[in-house]
């Protein structure tokens, strides 16, 4: 065995998970909401899991997108915002020029190239009820900032002593409860219990089991490998030529000047790993703006806060956390 295959299996045990201090196919993602589960409440256990590429800095991949909705299609996709990376931004400096312009009209338009922040990471489905066929599996699960803090707080907390979820050994088993709250996904009543889950992995009889210390660390890394989704797909990615083109033309469209971009350099040739553009994409998915409100999203510093398809949620006015119960035994005997 190599040095480096030693310290990839060694990094897959210890993943000592870092986030930024800031704030695929279809069956590669996790997709529940309110509306999936019963009574518009979505229950299931789940575990977060380490990206076996770079346990430590690639388990969390966070970035910033705006949903850009061209007035004239009345269509709108998603655009990785360019100051995810520390680069210029056409999109927000197109916010800001119009945020404080004297227009009352186009300060409105500012928030047509306003952004949020959007997370992705690998989990395993320990229970769910609703789609027990997911149970097992190691899938994408993209969310908003709420859960991120939830992470966050694991990994960095006030008081008491750091949890990191992503140790697949000690990690928590995550309880994930989305109600609806005013017409959003509401997770406030999400939270990590007391029970520590291990890694569960098929034996000889293909049932799932909890992994130990004492398992083939190379046996656990090669079935992490061979069974997880290519989290890289959902960092940021770099514009390509129809990207800059799209964004030119709602500039064009909004404004109805052509504005010279100022992240060309960034623009690159590339296609969508499956051959489809992403336009053909946000058709088969059915998204049009009439999904949101221009009108309602945003806040001064241009970051949105409800975008269609990343399930964020709608902050509720009561902050109280009367969910569920702290053991995962008594948890999974209610779902």
């Amino acid at each position: 065995m190599s040095k480096k295959e030693q310290s990839d299996y060694n990094a897959l045990f210890n993943p000592e998970t870092e986030v930024s201090s800031d704030s695929s196919s279809v069956t590669d993602e996790y997709k529940p909401s309110a509306e999936k589960g019963k009574n518009n409440v979505y229950q299931a256990i789940i575990r977060f899991i380490p990206w076996y590429k770079d346990p430590k800095h690639g388990s969390l991949q966070d970035k910033w997108t705006s949903w850009l909705v061209d007035p004239v299609t009345d269509r709108g996709r998603f655009v990785d915002c360019p100051s995810s990376v520390g680069k210029p931004s056409q999109l927000q400096d197109m916010y800001w020029k119009l945020k404080k312009s004297e227009s009352v009209t186009f300060q409105k338009k500012a928030q047509i190239f306003s952004r949020r922040h959007s997370f992705s990471t690998l989990i395993q489905v320990i229970k769910d009820e609703n789609n027990s066929d997911l149970e097992g599996k190691i899938l994408v699960y993209r969310f908003g900032v709420k859960i991120w803090e939830k992470i966050n707080a694991e990994l960095k907390p006030v008081i008491g002593e750091k949890h990191d979820p992503y140790d697949i050994l000690q990690g928590k088993a995550f309880a994930l409860v989305i109600t609806k709250v005013s017409g959003y996904n509401n997770y406030d009543q999400s939270k990590f219990v007391d029970k520590r889950i291990p890694l569960c992995i098929p034996n000889e009889e293909e049932k799932l089991k909890p992994i130990t210390p004492d398992n083939d660390k190379k046996k656990v890394f090669e079935w992490v490998k061979e069974n997880s989704p290519n989290l890289e797909k959902y960092s940021y990615q770099e514009w390509d030529s129809e990207t800059q083109d799209y964004v030119n033309q709602v500039i064009n469209a909004v404004t109805g000047e052509t504005v010279v971009p100022t992240n060309t350099a960034s623009v690159v040739n590339k296609k969508d790993d499956g051959g489809a553009n992403v336009s053909d994409k946000v058709a088969n998915d059915e998204i049009s703006s009439k999904n949101i409100s221009t009108e309602d999203i945003g806040d001064d510093d241009g970051d949105s806060l409800e975008l269609p398809d990343l399930d964020d949620d709608k902050k509720d006015d009561d902050d109280s956390d009367s969910g569920i119960s702290g053991d995962l035994d008594d948890v999974m005997k209610n779902l």
